[in-house]
């Protein structure tokens, strides 16, 4: 493990990441963590300090060197568009399945792909924690519709200018979880915040959070 001032991008997991791992016991057993969109690892560090095996899907190969820098070598690392679906190298059966920060980037239909494959790669009564936006989000309507509740967003202050956003209602978002990766009696929290990006003050952040074990 690296020490703090020397990791790369972001310092600390997810605070419901690291809820979800406490709550949930994870600190006491050790499995296969698979993070979809997992950037330069900083979730993944959580996991990697309680002796997990970890796997890092991401589609940005500058973020990848970086989490390999911080999670190091025994971390596997897999670059893929998930938008083009799950890719080949992530081994079942997985223990822990983390997606804090995709969803929003995936249209239903890639959503979909990603999770209706990933389910048959999971272990019995694994984990899953998903965070994704809610439709009351600041960036909801702000851009070019493309399909019911999402569009390709005209927001430059929050660095996501041209990028598509999935926006989902909680009843929208659990049923789907339930469907797609078996997900049964799920803990719900919704999150609300103000956020400064680029100097700029962003309110109304509005994300679901929903963890608990799938079937």
């Amino acid at each position: 493990m690296r020490a703090l001032p020397d990791i790369r991008g972001l310092k600390y997991p997810d605070e419901f990441i690291a809820r979800h791992f406490f709550k949930r016991g994870l600190h006491q057993r050790a499995g296969k963590v698979v993070e979809l969109g997992g950037g330069t690892g900083n979730n993944l560090s959580l996991y990697a300090a309680y002796g997990w095996i970890l796997v890092n899907v991401d589609y940005s190969a500058a973020a990848l060197e970086d989490a390999r820098w911080n999670l190091g070598e025994a971390a596997t690392l897999i670059q893929a568009d998930l938008s083009l679906g799950l890719p080949d190298g992530i081994e079942g059966p997985i223990d822990v399945l983390l997606i804090p920060n995709l969803l929003c980037y995936l249209t239903n239909a890639q959503a979909h792909r990603v999770l209706t494959a990933v389910r048959e790669k999971l272990a019995p009564n694994a984990e899953v924690f998903v965070r994704t936006r809610l439709v009351d989000d600041y960036r909801y309507g702000r851009g070019v519709a493309e399909e019911p509740d999402g569009f390709r967003l005209a927001t430059p202050e929050t660095g996501e200018e041209g990028l598509f956003n999935l926006f989902y209602t909680e009843a929208g978002l659990v049923n789907r979880l339930r469907d797609e990766l078996g997900l049964a009696q799920p803990d719900i929290f919704r999150v609300s915040f103000d956020n400064l990006q680029a100097g700029v003050r962003v309110p109304r952040n509005s994300d679901l959070v929903v963890w608990g074990s799938a079937s």
